[in-house]
């Protein structure tokens, strides 16, 4: 024997009062299709809606985060410059009063700046050509 002879068959008859109101109810149940169809595209399109705006929300705090990170970066990059330009002022200016100690450089200061001269001393004051 075959296997298919001993397989018992699921199909059967379908009574023909059942068969017509299978047909009969063939409409209400494309109505109903319809429906479940519309209503889960204006479900979809609902969802789509909300996560666009949900995404365009986060591009948005993005884009200020990114902003604000790029600002903080060039301020800080201004400040760092401004820090590097005054140690080297505050290096200059401990170097001068180290300097300021010592006589020779103070006799020098105060003949240049300020035009002191030893007892009996002339100075000539030389054109310079330009």
């Amino acid at each position: 024997m075959s296997s298919q002879n001993r397989r018992q068959s699921n199909r059967q008859r379908v009574n023909p009062q059942i068969q017509q109101i299978i047909r009969n109810s063939e409409p209400e149940n494309m109505k109903a299709r319809r429906h479940y169809m519309k209503a889960h595209a204006a479900r979809e399109k609902r969802i789509l809606f909300f996560g666009a705006i949900l995404a365009a929300i986060f591009a948005a705090q993005l884009l200020v985060s990114e902003f604000k990170l790029h600002s903080a970066n060039v301020s800080l990059t201004n400040t760092q410059s401004r820090l590097i330009d005054i140690e080297k002022i505050n290096a200059n200016l401990k170097a001068d009063s180290k300097r300021l100690n010592d006589p020779s450089y103070l006799q020098q200061i105060l003949r240049d700046k300020y035009g002191y001269t030893k007892q009996d001393e002339i100075i000539y004051n030389l054109p310079t050509e330009k």
